[in-house]
């Protein structure tokens, strides 16, 4: 995209509307106000339980069928979520690759990929969600809100006569402003400026905090992780900044720092037996999978290889095995034995 799109969308943002030329014909489509979203609820709720009443599907319903039909099952919503951790495990390496561009590029590519799988796996859950109570109701609200924020150049509500709701709905889909336009315009001028200036004069869009539309409150979120990134003591190079897949892999590996931190101090606390805490090996118990991921993340490379390696040892003899049976502990019995028998043999030769 180039400057004139991203200041195009700003100047819709900040007018809070929406501006289409569909060839002669001219519409602005206004963000609704308080009073037609609190309206608009009424819209919803009508609908709903008349499409209830009249036996259309809810939602549990719809999924039950394409259970029964295997277009959907629970093992997709685990699929998807194994793909959105190796999203993030990518997004990472993306940041730690950033100046390696082949290798940038080809990680930015399975991110690409792994993103369109996801988004596939959610659409064999959700493909019906449009005919279900709930889905007929939102349509319903949508295409109230819609009517009721149409006007022509003249300021005058529009009467639909040349081109259906339902299709305006479909062109102002079309026109939803996308994440990473969110995030190109709260890092650029003009707006980083306007931003910016308002931290001093406390004005940015005018009016109150409540009549804030979803796009300016977006675009003020994004401004606000913007900042956190610039006024961090360890904010990454502009570049990077400007890369959105490697910022998030910034931000990733900033969050699990400080988890591991937090985890680590909560687990300091617990240890308070000072013979305890100075331990070769302390084993806690976990109540849960959640736990052990928490307790295993608190272990260096080392310590995770040998776990690693004692779990391969259960597996392949395939019996209960004592601690002093692991190879890794064995060893460290056997040079502990050697170490002190060289040291009682040196107390000997000092006794002569």
């Amino acid at each position: 995209m180039d400057d004139i799109y991203y200041e195009k969308v700003l100047n819709r943002i900040i007018q809070g509307r929406l501006r289409l030329r569909l060839g002669d014909l001219v519409l602005f489509i206004e963000e609704p106000c308080k009073d037609i979203i609190e309206r608009s609820f009424d819209i919803y709720e009508d609908a709903r339980k008349t499409a209830f009443y009249s036996g259309v599907y809810i939602k549990q319903e719809v999924l039950e069928i394409l259970l029964e039909h295997d277009m959907w099952t629970p093992l997709d919503d685990k699929e998807a979520d194994r793909l959105e951790k190796e999203i993030e495990n990518l997004k990472v390496e993306a940041f730690q690759s950033f100046v390696q561009k082949s290798k940038l590029a080809a990680i930015k590519r399975s991110i690409r990929n792994k993103e369109r799988q996801i988004t596939k796996l959610k659409f064999k859950k959700h493909q019906f969600d449009h005919v279900t109570c709930s889905g007929l109701a939102n349509f319903a609200r949508k295409c109230w809100i819609i009517q009721n924020t149409t006007k022509t150049e003249l300021g005058e509500s529009y009467d639909f006569k040349e081109i259906s709701i339902s299709s305006l709905l479909e062109i102002v889909a079309d026109q939803e402003i996308q994440v990473e336009t969110f995030r190109k315009i709260a890092r650029t001028q003009p707006f980083r400026g306007m931003w910016n200036l308002s931290k001093k004069t406390g004005d940015l869009f005018g009016g109150s905090a409540i009549d804030v539309d979803k796009n300016k409150l977006a675009l003020i979120s994004y401004a606000q992780m913007y900042d956190s990134v610039y006024e961090n003591p360890e904010s990454p190079k502009e570049e990077v900044i400007e890369d959105d897949d490697c910022l998030d892999g910034w931000f990733i590996q900033q969050r699990r720092k400080h988890e591991k931190d937090k985890k680590q101090s909560q687990i300091e606390s617990m240890i308070s037996n000072e013979k305890v805490a100075n331990s070769d090996e302390i084993f806690l118990m976990a109540s849960n999978k959640e736990d052990i991921e928490n307790i295993y993340s608190l272990n260096d490379m080392q310590s995770r290889s040998k776990v690693r390696n004692r779990q391969s040892q259960i597996e392949s003899e395939g019996k209960q095995i004592s601690f002093t049976e692991f190879h890794d502990v064995k060893q460290d019995l056997y040079i502990q034995a050697r170490n002190e028998g060289a040291e009682a043999m040196k107390n000997r030769a000092k006794g002569r």
